[in-house]
Parts: C-alpha cells; structure tokens; sequence
C-alpha cells in the first residue's frame, strides 16, 4: 500500500480475510491486530483507509472489523484521529510477531526453505501454534533473537538500526534487518546482495527522484528510495 508517507506494506494474499465466518474470526481478528501494529511501526496511529489498502479489503468492510475490535478492547478507534492498539491489542501483535518469527526460522533453519519463501507461510502457521509451543520452538531451535530477515524475535528490542534512506554517505554500514518481506522484495535485495550482514556505503544521491547510489559488498548499485526505506543498516564500529 502507498499512505501519505509512501509505504508500501501489504497483507500476503493468503492472508487476507474475505469475509468473516463462524470459526473464522479469530484468524481475522489477529491478522488485523497484526497488521495494525505493522502500520502502527511506519505512520504511528493508523487511517481506516490505510487498515483497508493492506488488508485488501473494503474501506467499509474495515470499518466494520475496526468497530468490533474496538468492542473487544483490542483497539481505539477515535474519529479523525485515526486508530491505535490498545494495551491488550498490543500485546496480541507482539505475541504473534513472536510466534510468526520463531516460525519463519524453523521452516529455514530445519525445513530449509529459502528465506524470502518463509514470510507467507509463517502467516498462515502462526494462528494455530501456541505461545507454549513457540517457547519449545525457540529452545529446540537455540532460543534466536532474529528471524531469517534480521528482525527481532521480540518486537520490542531495539536493536540500534535504522533506515539505509536516512543513511549518510560516506559511512560504513552493515545491513540489520529488512522489513518488508514480501517475496519480490526478498528476491530483488537478494539480487542486490543487500541482505543482513552485508557491507553497504551510500556513495551519492541523486537530486531528483530520491535514488541512492550505494556499493554493495564492493558492487555499485542504484536502488530507489522504497527499496532504502525497507533496508537498516547501522554503522560499523
């Protein structure tokens, strides 16, 4: 989706809800939740419109889903200003990041699927493994702190990173995480080599257009400003 700050996310297509059924909306409840998190993460409180562009779904539909959760405590819905988690729906979205994250690094790690084929899986497997499971899955797995994509098991750790769009140049920097995580994205920074732990430079950019020119590991490339704005980095030490 593109908002008034440019974003792109998107609920994965077997993710989204179509309607809500009987036995159903639990899932949808949590893919809402999680989803508004996400949002939360890029713009702060959420637009209707914008829960609508990445889930997919009518703005009307939306609102209907974004009144029930509001009647369930999961949310604060307040005119013109936009909705926010409440304390409880907060701590839905963390548990289920949890969950999600712990699963895209067993399917990696013992399935061996690739990394940027895990993201839509883990969205379908995370409403049907528990928090008691998740804690066996972490401590069969060595207790991880990141998913195969750099980002924290525990959405709450700050890890120091931030946008390689806000990157200086000049600086040496080391690719943390990427958060977008749709598969076209994962295979096109792949393709890059603009993965986690991968050296980066901001050599230039240009004054039109937002474009970066960055050296990669060694190799120049040229990636526009969505591509920047979904890559951290810190700077070497």
């Amino acid at each position: 989706m593109r908002s008034r700050t440019g974003i792109q996310l998107r609920v994965p297509e077997v993710c989204r809800p179509n309607v809500i059924r009987e036995g159903h909306a639990n899932e949808t409840v949590q893919e809402y939740i999680e989803g508004i998190y996400r949002l939360q993460q890029e713009v702060g409180r959420v637009a209707t419109n914008e829960v609508a562009q990445y889930m997919s779904v009518s703005p009307a539909s939306a609102s209907i889903m974004l009144k029930r959760l509001a009647e369930m405590g999961l949310v604060e819905h307040t005119p013109y200003r936009g909705i926010i988690l409440t304390a409880e729906g907060e701590q839905m979205a963390l548990q289920l990041l949890r969950i999600h994250r712990l699963t895209e690094r067993l399917l990696t790690d013992y399935i061996g699927l690739p990394w940027n084929d895990v993201h839509d899986f883990a969205c379908k497997l995370e409403h049907y493994i528990t928090p008691e499971i998740a804690d066996k899955i972490a401590e069969a797995l060595g207790h991880p702190t990141t998913c195969p994509h750099g980002n924290p098991i525990d959405a709450t750790v700050d890890d120091g990173s931030f946008r390689l769009s806000e990157a200086e140049a000049g600086k040496d920097l080391i690719v943390i995480k990427i958060t977008d995580e749709r598969r076209v994205f994962l295979e096109y920074v792949e393709q890059l080599q603009l993965v986690p732990g991968a050296q980066v430079e901001v050599v230039c950019r240009t004054p039109f257009d937002g474009l970066i020119q960055i050296n990669v590991d060694g190799t120049q490339h040229t990636i526009g400003p969505e591509v920047a704005r979904y890559v951290w980095v810190k700077e070497q030490q």
